[in-house]
């Protein structure tokens, strides 16, 4: 599948979400928290950074449109810390419920934001809610966009028929899927399951990937330790290379 194939087992760790946009996009909020007191900027990315940084690993975060508005200033330091950023909606719509328009004006206003936010374009994008629409992958490709990182055929990495690579996620791999229950799985339970599912992997070959929320996952100490944990057993471990989503993209034949 290309040349971050060839190294066997690849790991890649990804982050969705910032600060209120999908309280927004829910109705829930229509004004962002005054400065520094939304969890998720105060406390979780200051926290995501400080472990990506301490294992020198490169993620790929994908944020929604309506940060670049209100939050730029934490959009561009994704990019001034070495990180890929991605475009998640605008403010975290049910994604594959858009019609066509609607999907394309929003794609459009969240891609054009966080490019003047960041000063760079995004190339990837993740449909909050991780399904994507038939119109998608056509919208993408119109605005430049190199590969699609939601649902995908399992952990099968591929080429969608508009060109676009396919690098995509399973619902396990998610910390909400845990997380957001009425009884929460316990973080030590999902740092067991994710080391098991990398140490086969790293065994016969394909892609780990996660998607953490620094909501969940970088305001919590113990689901913090679990997502360490497990970044350090992909850099310790010699068959598993690392790689950022774009990466991976950028690997796939066409």
């Amino acid at each position: 599948m290309g040349e971050a194939m060839n190294a066997g087992a690849v790991a890649c760790f990804t982050f969705d979400n910032m600060a209120e946009a999908a309280d927004v996009g829910a109705g829930t909020r229509r004004e962002p928290l005054p400065m520094g007191t939304d969890p998720s900027l105060a406390i979780g990315f200051p926290r995501v950074f400080e472990m990506l940084d301490r294992h020198a690993v490169r993620a790929t975060f994908f944020v929604e449109g309506w940060n670049a508005i209100h939050h730029p200033d934490a959009v561009a330091e994704i990019v001034r810390r070495g990180h890929e950023l991605g475009m998640h909606g605008w403010a975290h719509e049910a994604w594959a419920g858009l019609g066509v328009q609607e999907e394309r004006d929003l794609a459009t206003r969240a891609t054009d934001a966080l490019t003047q936010a960041a000063g760079m374009r995004p190339r990837g994008f993740r449909a909050p809610g991780g399904r994507r629409t038939s119109a998608t992958a056509a919208i993408l490709r119109d605005l430049g966009y190199e590969y699609d990182a939601s649902l995908g055929n399992r952990m099968q990495l591929e080429r969608l028929p508009e060109g676009l690579a396919q690098i995509p996620f399973v619902w396990p791999s998610v910390d909400g899927f845990h997380y957001l229950r009425a009884d929460p799985t316990p973080a030590a339970a999902v740092r067991d399951r994710w080391l098991g599912e990398l140490a086969r992997v790293a065994e016969r070959g394909g892609v780990f990937l996660v998607v953490a929320h620094a909501f969940l996952s970088g305001v919590d100490d113990d689901r913090l330790a679990a997502l360490d944990a497990v970044l350090a057993a992909a850099v310790a471990d010699p068959r598993v290379t690392i790689r950022t989503t774009g990466e991976l993209a950028h690997a796939l034949p066409r």
